[in-house]
């Protein structure tokens, strides 16, 4: 009985143990990816909106967002978008990265950020969604919208 008992408890140490060093990976991990993914959206936001470049936008997007993106409704958009004018301030982007797995599909890596600068004619409101794909993070959603009462000078 008492070897049974000696087997048993050493075992659920084992476990505890692996559990606590798996735990401590996936924070580390967790970590890493915010910092990674957070500075990749503060240059990314302030590399686009500094002149409202599409390419710039283009340089950072998924090859399947690039391809789904008609060349004349990103033209349109980034030509609404400037009407705002450049980006006067930027403060940085709030958000987190995800890890998640699934059975079958495997693994991926994702993040999601918000932020709010100011730009000459009005503040703008970023949603950037982001993906890590062969080690780099590439933009696979990207929302801006104005900040209702916050226009100044020409209207959009």
């Amino acid at each position: 009985m008492r070897k049974i008992l000696y087997v048993l408890g050493s075992l659920t140490l084992v476990v505890i143990l692996a559990l606590g060093i798996g735990f401590g990976v996936v924070l580390y991990k967790g970590h890493v990816l915010d910092t990674e993914s957070k500075a990749f959206v503060d240059s990314a936001v302030p590399a686009i909106a500094a002149d409202w470049s599409k390419q710039q936008f283009l340089d950072r997007a998924l090859p399947e967002l690039r391809a789904r993106a008609k060349p004349e409704e990103l033209t349109a958009l980034f030509d609404h978008l400037s009407q705002f004018g450049p980006l006067v301030k930027y403060e940085g982007a709030t958000g987190e990265a995800m890890m998640s797995y699934r059975s079958g599909a495997g693994g991926t890596v994702s993040a999601s950020y918000v932020a709010r600068p100011p730009c000459q004619n009005g503040s703008m409101t970023f949603r950037v969604g982001l993906m890590k794909r062969d080690g780099r993070w590439m933009i696979h959603d990207f929302h801006v919208d104005p900040v209702p009462g916050s226009q100044t000078g020409r209207g959009a």
